[in-house]
This record gives C-alpha cells, structure tokens and sequence, in this order.
C-alpha cells in the first residue's frame, strides 16, 4: 500500500470519519456482538461462532464447521427470544447462519 492511500485513509477533512475509523467502528461493532452472543450460548458453541452482520431483524451469524452451523440453526427458534432481551438485538427476528471454515 502507498503512502499517499495511508495518508488518505488517516485524513479527517474530506468526511466525518475517515474509511479506516468506519472499518475501526465497524470491527469494534462485530466484537461487542459476538461477546453478546456467545454469552447467551453453550459453552461448546461459544469459540466457534462470531457475528458477522446485524440487518435490520437478521442477525448473520457464522460458524467454522457445518455441524456446530446444523446445532446453531436447530438453537435458532428459542435463541431469536433470548437475544431480544439484549441490548444490541433487541430488534432481530431472524437469524441466518453461515458456515466459514478459518
């Protein structure tokens, strides 16, 4: 990466926020829900899922391996209830689980 694209992503008079204190934000977003949610699941489940995206009522969810994604979305009807007293989701109806190996 060249300078001048570092010296533009660290530059605040174009925007409110720079591109890199947005993708900051962002990663500091994902770490406090996933906290959120790995503290309603088992303890099994909690290393191996992270949240990838809160839309609207979807919460994406993404697990390493397909069988922990097949227990997560059998979790996933008394799960939605659970969140919903959270802060973060009190909003989600849905939650749409992906399988992404590390």
């Amino acid at each position: 990466m060249s300078l001048a694209k570092i010296d533009q992503l660290l530059n605040e008079r174009h925007r409110r926020f720079t591109p890199l204190q947005r993708l900051l934000s962002r990663a500091a977003e994902q770490r406090a829900w996933t906290a959120e949610l790995r503290s309603v699941l088992p303890t099994g489940l909690q290393p191996t899922c992270q949240v990838r995206a809160l839309r609207g009522g979807e919460l994406v969810v993404v697990c390493l391996d397909s069988a922990v994604a097949t227990r997560l979305r059998l979790m996933a009807p008394g799960l939605v209830d659970q969140l919903r007293t959270l802060p973060h989701f009190a909003g989600v109806e849905r939650i749409n689980v992906k399988v992404s190996p590390e």
